[in-house]
């Protein structure tokens, strides 16, 4: 890991400590949607329909939700960063759409949290029972595994391929120029006596 990856994650992890528990729910997700939107773009070729269906309006590809699912289709994610995210994502939810009273010692977001299997610090005296911790501990894991991704992702950005040769799809007379034998052709015409003529 570089040095200024570690500083850079290191500042990620003191900020989450200090947000409250809806803006740990927020903020450590919005790391996570940033980090899939820059892997999916660095597979994506470089052209205009990267930038919408990443970045405008409406974008098919703009949401936490939709990132995840196109990363995990593309395998660019793994099943396990799939899965946690999915949680991750919906515990987010919960407090996003929740006007007061939530936290994370509410049952719903307990019972979510304890279904996350990242690997938890063993000795020491963290709270690895507590729901806040777990997310927490989720959270930085994602990140560390995906912190990079876009990086090594670039490495096998799509390219333009050719899957029809233009010539394949050219309109031809086979009075002038008669198929090859043993290829398929679809041959339109008009019969020279069809009586609706």
């Amino acid at each position: 890991m570089l040095l200024s990856t570690g500083e850079d994650l290191a500042n990620f992890v003191k900020e989450l400590r200090h947000e409250s528990d809806r803006g740990l729910a927020l903020v450590a997700t919005a790391l996570i949607d940033d980090r899939l939107a820059e892997t999916l773009r660095a597979f994506f070729r470089k052209t205009p329909s990267t930038r919408k269906l990443l970045d405008e309006g409406n974008a098919p590809l703009g949401s936490l939700s939709s990132r995840a699912e196109a990363a995990f289709a593309l395998g660019l994610i793994d099943e396990y960063e799939h899965k946690e995210i999915g949680i991750l994502r919906r515990v987010r939810n919960e407090f996003a759409h929740a006007k007061h009273g939530i936290s994370f010692e509410s049952a719903r977001v307990v019972g979510l949290c304890s279904t996350l299997e990242s690997p938890l610090p063993e000795g020491g005296d963290q709270p690895i029972e507590s729901a806040r911790f777990r997310f927490m501990n989720a959270a930085v894991c994602v990140v560390l595994r995906l912190y990079h991704r876009p990086d090594w992702v670039a490495l096998e950005r799509r390219a333009p391929k050719i899957w029809v040769e233009p010539d394949m799809t050219r309109w031809r007379s086979v009075t002038d120029e008669p198929p090859p034998e043993g290829v398929p052709v679809i041959v339109l015409g008009h019969a020279p006596n069809h009586p609706g003529r």
